[in-house]
């Protein structure tokens, strides 16, 4: 992220920023960027107050309407109004991080780059943050780069994600793409959990899933956890019918959910797609 947002020069190679070299036309690519740096806190005026600490870049930046501008970005940001004229040094890390924000939306970029942007951010501001990028701040034709280990925030939010291991890209795709690389045989699976009463029960219900095209199983305390072949609905429901006919009382039913977290730990550790 510090090479293409022209803050280290590469050892080798190319990089280009909207077919802007990063290096020849580093000037280029700084008018059309906006950067939320890992350490958010650097290059803000402690003595200085919120809103003086955006007007300044807007200035820097020779931004139309200045004070209007940071006063738009500011709300953007959620950053109440209240703590707007308080020193920096007086704000939260919440708050801090909010400001770090407005500031990489200051000049209204086409390309945002934002390094674990959700560090510091209360639980209520962070879902509202997920639904800023997903219309990525206003502008749906601004292009948002995220690096992150929320990876919540990359499954409710991103388009395209690149995995990363020991300094080498080793997958990017879709996320729905990346879960197809999960065998068939954990995206096919149905999860039945039952009340802690009815486990005697379960594991007699289990004795009777060889009659049903079931192609592998598991019992965990309450749980039951098994395959359907090709994934067919009807043989799901059948052993949902059993159970409920075996007297077993039933929490929930429910197809196995991939998440990303799990995808990237089985890429990480070179597991293949066993379909």
């Amino acid at each position: 992220m510090k090479i293409l947002t022209t803050v280290l020069i590469p050892d080798s190679g190319e990089a280009k920023v909207l077919g802007y070299d990063v290096i020849k036309e580093s000037l280029e690519v700084r008018k059309r960027i906006g950067v939320l740096p890992e350490d958010s806190r650097r290059g803000f005026g402690w003595r200085l107050t919120a809103f003086e600490n955006l007007l300044f870049y807007a200035y820097a930046y020779l931004l139309p309407n200045p004070k209007e501008r940071v006063k738009e970005v500011l709300k953007l940001v959620k950053l109440e109004e209240e703590h707007w004229d308080k020193w920096y040094q007086r704000l939260s890390q919440g708050m801090k991080q909010k400001l770090a924000l407005a500031r990489a939306l200051l000049p209204n970029p086409s390309v945002v780059f934002l390094d674990e942007p959700t560090k510091g951010l209360d639980i209520m501001f962070v879902a509202k943050f997920r639904e800023m990028v997903r219309n990525k701040f206003g502008d749906e034709d601004r292009t948002i780069f995220l690096s992150t280990h929320d990876l919540r925030l990359v499954e409710e939010t991103y388009d395209r994600v690149a995995i990363i291991n020991k300094g080498k890209i080793v997958a990017i795709k879709p996320v729905n793409e990346l879960k197809n690389l999960v065998p068939s045989n954990i995206r096919n699976s149905y999860v039945l959990e039952v009340d802690p009463k009815s486990t005697s029960r379960l594991n007699d219900l289990v004795s009777k899933l060889k009659e049903l095209d079931v192609g592998w199983y598991q019992v965990d305390n309450h749980e039951l956890e098994f395959l359907v072949k090709d994934g067919s609905l009807e043989v799901a429901n059948e052993v949902l019918k059993m159970a409920i006919n075996n007297n077993v009382l039933v929490h929930s039913f429910h197809k196995k959910e991939i998440d990303i977290e799990e995808v990237i730990m089985r890429i990480l550790r070179g597991e293949k797609n066993a379909s």
